[in-house]
């Protein structure tokens, strides 16, 4: 060991202008200052017998860092010297930052969750280095696997902090902020632009000061053509069964069209020149969203997305030539564009929304992700690369509380390995969005989990639980790593698809979504019945995983901080709810699957509603804004309750009672979009706002 004593009346010296350098001793000093109890001065040059940390950065383009700790050879135990010198330099200024955060990390600093109740600061003077040094010297040296690492902000929850969720992420050494909004009034999958226009000015200074690329968009590349425009240009609107349409996307192949799209996205760019990466997607649907004309139907949805987004990356080169606009590979357009060539200020948007997320990217175990999605995603960065254009970027769905019901399933597994795999196949960022319905009531594992592993994916991954732990809980107990474990366990079998359960086409229409509720996140309602039956037999283990979970975090209260358990514990009955909700959901399916359908099919519904009825009355007592809960309430009662009232309708209701309770179904639907639109249009100034 080697012991840092900071009574002895330490200094910074850092000669560098650069504003990135600058936050970086101003973080050290502050931090520094938490700690010790005494002020730390940040002078220009070092001043003679006084113990010094020396900041220094070189111009390179990667983020790592090497920082050294030199003991004094006169001084200290003779088992245990004491530091009179350390010297942090970052392969830029940046670089410098991470460097600052490592060794304050190395003291015992931590950053779980954004804002000062996330900080984990440690007090006092002395310190010991715990790890071995290296030739009677400390010395760290890091380099990120990935060029790109990035938190997407993509809910309003999550938007009215964004400040906060930038410095968050800037400390645990993501470099990118991606803000994905909508124009639109039902925001729920993305934060309101109007939200991102009041933070601006805040946000995008503190992420400049951070040296952070700053990306934004969403589904808006329809918007671009108006509507309105359709009876005096119909040529420019998809053609689709026979005639020209004013929905969805449009024609790609029309120059008239195009001519218009272009001007509208020359004032977007225009309007946002604080963006380096712009994301200006097509419609938010599985498929069938594109043109059929004689023109257009040589191509592939893919191709004909990339022909679009080269019109107005074309536009953007006029505007901003330093910045990027993403192709989004989507659903209908993961496809390789074979035909289309990407301008060179153009990158791929890689987001794999129906893969598996119980296993990794490339585990051949997986017929969902393996070929398709492995081979696939390296396909398109080679494509990409081979013209020329902008290195690949992976939008991926680790903390997504939409896609996993108002959860995040521990993935800890699947994000070390998919990480590797994104590194190994040329991904230059790999982003995260974080989504949902509501704000996070703790510290969320994956969120801390991500930035550490797109850093350095070879990480072990047992210590890293037990860090978070320890850090979120102020406890060393080994049932916080087990009950994560137990959870992540029950998880898997729940999130474990085949390629028959992959069907989650749907569009936002009242009949529409009344006739054929949404299914994701693994809700095999199309899976064939032997899919239903293997399904049903592997995921009876998930009660029993749930109970373990259970046993281990009441076994590791007492250790534990009282706040941060009783949280934990809030996210754990959700995590319940859900996860009986889904044995009970595979149960129905497979019951019903039978002929004649059996009489416990009726229970299986039952137990299905009442894990259901426990996860809503949970929003209720935990939520406490009350949009949040109408936001939670509604996308539950869509993607779940929908998907019930059909099977009762359907099986058990009767002929009469099938058209009541669809009656009751549509008014419901509608009623709960009514409530959820413009729920984020403007901010009320109502209770729970930070």
């Amino acid at each position: 060991m080697i012991r840092v004593d900071f009574s002895l009346g330490w200094h910074i010296v850092c000669t560098s202008a650069d504003p990135v350098a600058g936050l970086a001793v101003a973080e050290l000093g502050s931090t520094l200052q938490g700690i010790t109890g005494r002020e730390v001065p940040a002078e220009m040059e070092r001043s003679e017998g006084k113990p010094a940390l020396v900041l220094s950065h070189g111009d390179g383009e990667q983020d790592g860092f090497r920082w050294e700790a030199r003991p004094d050879a006169d001084g200290g135990d003779e088992y245990i010297p004491d530091i009179r010198s350390i010297e942090l330099q970052g392969h830029n200024p940046r670089g410098l930052l991470y460097a600052v955060y490592s060794l304050l990390e190395a003291l015992g600093c931590r950053w779980v969750a954004p804002g000062t109740g996330g900080e984990r600061i440690p007090r006092g003077v002395r310190f010991d280095l715990p790890e071995e040094p290296v030739a009677d010297e400390y010395i760290r040296v890091e380099t990120p696997a990935l060029p790109g690492r990035c938190l997407i902000i993509g809910h309003y929850a999550f938007m009215q902090e964004v400040e906060e969720w930038i410095v968050w992420a800037a400390r645990n050494r993501l470099n990118t902020i991606f803000l994905h909004v909508i124009e639109g009034p039902l925001a729920l999958g993305a934060a309101p632009e109007r939200q991102w226009q009041q933070h601006k000015g805040m946000a995008v200074a503190l992420a400049r000061q951070r040296g952070m690329t700053i990306e934004h968009g969403g589904h808006g590349l329809a918007g671009l053509l108006p509507r309105r425009l359709f009876k005096r240009m119909p040529g420019a609107f998809r053609y689709h069964d026979g005639r020209r349409r004013p929905d969805h996307n449009f024609c790609p192949t029309c120059a008239e069209g195009l001519a218009v799209i272009q001007k509208n996205a020359e004032a977007h760019f225009r309007a946002h020149p604080e963006v380096d990466v712009f994301h200006v997607w097509p419609d938010d649907i599985a498929g069938g969203g594109w043109c059929e004309c004689e023109r257009c139907r040589e191509y592939t949805p893919a191709e004909q997305g990339l022909l679009a987004i080269n019109a107005i990356a074309e536009a953007l080169e006029g505007v901003n030539p330093a910045a990027q606009v993403a192709f989004l590979a989507y659903h209908d357009t993961e496809d390789v564009p074979a035909k289309v060539r990407p301008r060179p200020n153009v990158c791929v948007s890689w987001a794999p929304r129906k893969r598996c997320y119980a296993h990794a990217t490339d585990d051949g175990a997986c017929a969902v992700n393996v070929p398709r999605y492995a081979e696939t995603f390296r396909a398109q960065a080679e494509h990409f690369r081979a013209a020329g254009a902008q290195p690949p970027r992976v939008f991926e769905y680790y903390l997504d509380g939409i896609l996993f019901k108002s959860l995040l399933p521990p993935l800890a597994t699947v994000m070390q390995r998919d990480l590797r795999f994104y590194r190994d196949a040329g991904a230059h960022t790999v982003q995260a969005l974080m989504t949902g319905d509501r704000p996070w009531t703790a510290p969320q594992l994956n969120v801390w989990l991500f930035a550490r592993l797109a850093w350095n994916p070879d990480q072990d991954l047992d210590r890293l639980l037990a860090d978070f732990s320890r850090a979120t809980f102020g406890s060393e107990s080994a049932d916080l790593p087990a009950y994560y474990r137990a959870l992540k366990a029950a998880f898997q079998l729940a999130l474990d698809v085949v390629p028959e359960q992959i069907k989650i086409e749907f569009e936002l229409g009242l009949l529409e979504l009344m006739n054929n509720p949404p299914a994701d996140m693994g809700d095999p309602a199309f899976a064939p019945p032997e899919v239903l039956r293997r399904k049903s037999q592997a995921n009876a283990g998930i009660a029993d995983l749930v109970e373990e979970a259970a046993r281990h975090l009441e076994a590791a209260r007492p250790a534990a901080e009282p706040q941060a358990w009783e949280a934990e514990r809030a996210e754990f009955d959700l995590a319940r709810a859900w996860l009986g909700f889904d044995l009970s959901r595979v149960r129905l399916y497979d019951a019903i699957a039978s002929r004649p359908v059996p009489p416990e099919a009726r229970q299986h519904l039952d137990d299905a509603q009442a894990a259901l009825d426990e996860a809503l009355a949970w929003g209720e007592a935990h939520i406490e804004d009350a949009r949040f809960r109408r936001n939670f309430s509604g996308i539950h009662r869509v993607f779940w309750q929908g998907r019930l009232n059909a099977i009762r309708a359907n099986y058990f209701a009767g002929r009469w009672g099938a058209w009541m309770l669809r009656g009751r179904m549509l008014l419901q639907i509608a009623g709960v979009f009514w409530r959820l639109r413009g729920l984020y249009r403007e901010d009320k100034g109502g209770e729970g706002h930070g």
